[in-house]
């Protein structure tokens, strides 16, 4: 195995982090992390804060890069070569288009049970990644319950 893709969803999916850097160094393979500013979350985030879209996706977008960063020291002091992205658009999309274009062979995704709205989004997102996107899927439990 040569690429491996972690999907940062936000700061609270680590243990994802962690699994990718230790199945990467063991494997000797690259690691891909993604951050996606969500058009769909930027609407919703936006009219909560009753802020304007394109300020809120800039947020957003520097959050991403603060996640990318952190993650990206964590791999280079276990010796894990990294390559870092920050897309914006539908999420599913890009995860398809970005492993298809890349040829990852493993997709790593940090799960969080969440509650409400915020829990059914995230499973739906889930049962789609399965779906959709074509190559093996690490769902890391997050919280260890």
């Amino acid at each position: 195995m040569e690429k491996i893709l972690l999907y940062i969803i936000s700061g609270e999916t680590r243990a994802s982090w962690n699994r990718a850097i230790e199945l990467s160094k063991g494997l000797s393979a690259a690691l891909y992390a993604l951050f996606i500013v969500d058009k769909d979350m930027v609407k919703t985030v936006s009219n909560m804060r009753k802020s304007d879209e394109i300020d809120t996706a800039i947020k957003i977008e520097e959050e991403g890069w603060k996640y990318l960063y952190y993650l990206e020291d964590m791999a280079v002091n276990e010796g894990v070569r990294t390559a870092l992205f920050v897309e914006e658009g539908d999420a599913i999309d890009i995860l398809r288009k970005f492993v298809k274009e890349r040829e990852i062979e493993l997709l790593i995704v940090g799960h969080r049970r969440g509650q409400g709205i915020e829990g059914r989004r995230e499973e739906r997102m889930i049962q789609q990644l399965i779906e959709y996107v074509q190559c093996p899927i690490l769902i890391e439990k997050e919280g260890g319950k």
